[in-house]
């Protein structure tokens, strides 16, 4: 086996192999404060700039002033929602603050199991007169998961923790499936933690608001692998989370969990066994630190984990959240005016047919027969759960997916005012496959919603296949021989085969789902069934009803069918020679058309937009027929491919934007090309600031590749399939 996972994140060297989420091995955790805990027991806290509010069970809190590096006692109160139920457990600000008042309002969570009061949340507006502190409650939110499996939603036991994300103004609720002790989950993989978003209730809603099934924005699953959830935080899109009951229990030691809410998954795992013998109470990010809260007199300092992308192994299922600002620099005087996209739709759906039966099937045949390994029916049951909400939903945009293209629309406004100004045209086009076209009304609706002063049209159409998807089945001008390039039949795929077994141990993965891999392996392919489940994996967890398979696959085993579909995109759309050059040569119909446009817009002097909504190996052939970056590489040997070629840089929702430059004074016109945000490099000079090209010298090399590779699709049309 090459290089593996654990010896990249020791070497911190990432040479196209998807990294997984960072574990602290140097943690430093040491005392930050001692307070007074001789009282009830110690449970959520909160800060606003140097006061430190610690919250017991039942409603006390204690105020502290910290301005001077430790904790001085700065008054108490009760809140009003005080009671032997209210366990207090954990306590964020909001946004909302009432007149005269000096700090936002307060979410405390009750989440205690089996307490009357257990799916309450308690929003109190603290005050401070003359020295005096009070509180007073102004809100009860009551969360109501009645309705929830009927609506396909993840459910939930109870004792959610509330959680505010002041910075994109949402209400999360967080619980596992079943209680989070050893009792209740004999092994982490019957559970899992369910994020539930909601708006942000106004206080303005009323004393009483409940949230019900149709109040849910969305839903994250996130693996478990520590016990006992106490309380956190959310930050910069991440849940901080403590779990453990200190050193009360050796299963049970105190444990620090990242959850990306973007990626929705597992960042950064650190580990406290011995470091925090206390119980963990309450986590808040002050700074470069976390603050842990303990039922004992101590409040902890632990430092902030790396936090890598750990989803890079989801390759084309990867989601891009949209969080990094693009790259818009260009030479002093430089404006940009037009903005040239070619985009790959937003979460979808798995787009495989046979994919999700054939899991179905082989799970359930596993079943019937006694066959399954306790794992495997646990897989079985979350396929089972997730079915309605995924049959006859092939290739499907999710509601996510809108989203994502909504999103993207007022990112667009924000960092380029000048090419969505009043007057300025959006000119849209996709392909009729649903997915494409409802990204693209997304994407337009919210346009014409935030930028009343442009004019935005859009067009679906089988006839955009010609240069938006040339692979389709309708389009006109596909051949017999490029539908071979896809397909089994095709010379590629043995290699492919071959790479996949030499690659994975398929009895070793086969004996973690069923208890006689031998018989399993007998009556179905196990090539196709590991390729199905690894995509059953990669997808699941950005659905609408997410879900989580990640146990199915060891991180040696996730590396290498991350390669493995990584060369299977590299022989289909890349520059292998098994392709004969029509994979990437496809791309020039979809060229020619940005460079048409291009020279209809520069003539005509219009300022705007030209979006086209396609797909991702079309996105991947244009950048190997541009030879962007690193995507124009050639190799025979497959085990280099993850060194130029990595799929995880064209997630859902990704665009390769050509943005035109131009100065008042001057009528040069500059172009920056960018992949999601980033510039992309090509084999002409650029300019020394911003790596923008002239649009004169780009042009003409674009001219020269369009013609060349038409040139060659004409040569290589007659090509025998199969070589017979």
């Amino acid at each position: 086996m090459k290089k593996g996972l654990t010896y990249l994140l020791l070497a911190g060297v990432i040479t196209g192999m998807p990294p997984q989420e960072s574990r602290a091995a140097d943690t430093r955790c040491e005392v930050a404060y001692t307070k007074d805990a001789s009282r009830r027991s110690q449970q959520g806290m909160a800060l606003w700039g140097d006061l430190l509010l610690a919250f017991e069970h039942g409603g006390h809190c204690t105020v502290y002033d910290r301005s001077s590096g430790s904790l001085r006692n700065a008054g108490e109160f009760d809140v009003e929602s005080s009671s032997p139920a209210n366990h207090c457990n954990q306590a964020n600000f909001g946004i909302e603050r009432l007149p005269g008042a000096e700090m936002p309002v307060i979410y405390l969570s009750v989440a205690q199991p089996k307490s009357a009061l257990d799916m309450r949340c308690h929003v109190e507006s603290v005050s401070r007169k003359d020295g005096k502190w009070s509180s007073s409650l102004v809100q009860t939110i009551e969360l109501d998961t009645a309705g929830w499996a009927k609506s396909e939603l993840n459910t939930i036991f109870g004792a959610p923790s509330w959680l505010i994300d002041r910075e994109r103004v949402s209400l999360w609720v967080l619980s596992g499936r079943v209680r989070t002790v050893p009792a209740a989950m004999p092994t982490f993989a019957h559970n899992k933690l369910v994020a539930t978003r909601f708006r942000l209730p106004a206080i303005s809603e009323g004393k009483f608001v409940r949230l019900g099934a149709d109040d849910v924005v969305e839903q994250a699953v996130f693996d478990m692998d520590a016990y006992a959830t106490q309380s956190g935080c959310i930050h910069d899109g991440k849940i901080f989370y403590s779990f453990g009951f200190g050193d009360k229990y050796p299963a049970t030691t105190s444990k620090i969990r990242v959850y990306d809410l973007d990626s929705r998954c597992v960042t950064a795992r650190v580990d406290l066994d011995s470091l925090i013998r206390q119980e963990c109470e309450a986590l808040m990010v002050d700074g470069d630190r976390m603050l842990v809260n303990t039922n004992s007199a101590l409040i902890y300092s632990v430092t902030l984990p790396e936090m890598p992308d750990p989803t890079l192994w989801r390759g084309t299922y990867r989601v891009d959240p949209f969080t990094e600002v693009e790259d818009r620099t260009a030479p002093e005087g430089y404006v940009p005016f037009m903005i040239s996209t070619y985009c790959r739709h937003g979460i979808r759906h798995i787009d495989s047919a046979p994919v999700l039966p054939l899991v179905k099937e082989v799970l359930e045949w596993g079943d019937s027969t006694r066959l399954l390994t306790p794992l495997g029916s646990i897989i079985l049951d979350r396929l089972h759960a997730l079915w309605p909400s995924v049959k006859m939903r092939t290739g499907d945009l999710t509601a996510a997916g809108a989203r994502q293209w909504e999103a993207y629309a007022a990112k667009l406004l924000r960092e380029y005012p000048e090419v969505l100004a009043p007057g300025a045209i959006v000119r849209s086009q996709s392909t009729n496959v649903m997915r494409t076209a409802r990204s693209m009304e997304a994407f337009n609706g919210a346009v014409g919603r935030l930028c009343p002063g442009v004019k935005v049209s859009g067009d679906v159409s089988s006839r955009y296949h010609i240069w938006l998807n040339p692979y389709a089945n309708d389009c006109p001008t596909k051949l017999p021989i490029d539908e071979e390039m896809r397909s089994s039949s095709g010379r590629w795929y043995p290699l492919w085969r071959d790479f996949v077994s030499t690659h994975v141990d398929l009895p070793a993965w086969l004996a973690r789902i069923f208890v006689r891999p031998d018989s399993a392996a007998a009556r179905f392919d196990a090539v196709k069934l590991c390729e199905a489940m690894f995509t059953l994996s990669n997808a699941a967890p950005a659905l609408d009803r997410p879900e989580s398979f990640s146990e199915l696959f060891t991180p040696v085993e996730t590396e290498a069918m991350w390669e493995a579909d990584n060369v299977r995109q590299y022989m289909q759309k890349g520059r292998h020679a098994v392709n004969l050059g029509r994979g990437w040569q496809q791309a020039a119909r979809m060229l020619d058309n940005i460079v048409a446009n291009a020279d209809d817009d520069l003539a005509a002097g219009r300022r705007g937009a030209r979006m086209r909504f396609g797909h991702d190996g079309c996105m991947m052939a244009l950048l190997a027929l541009l030879e962007a970056d690193s995507w124009g590489q050639v190799t025979d040997n497959l085990d280099d491919v993850k060194d130029f070629w990595q799929t995880w840089r064209i997630p859902m929702a990704s665009k390769v934007s050509f943005v035109f430059f131009r100065r008042p004074d001057n009528q040069r016109v500059l172009v920056k090309v960018l992949l999601n945000g980033k510039a992309l490099s090509f084999p002409l000079t650029s300019t020394k600031k911003g790596q923008c090209y002239d649009w004169k010298e780009f042009r003409h090399m674009c001219l020269a590749k369009i013609d060349a590779a038409t040139d060659a699709l004409e040569a290589s049309a007659s090509t025998p399939l199969n070589g017979k």
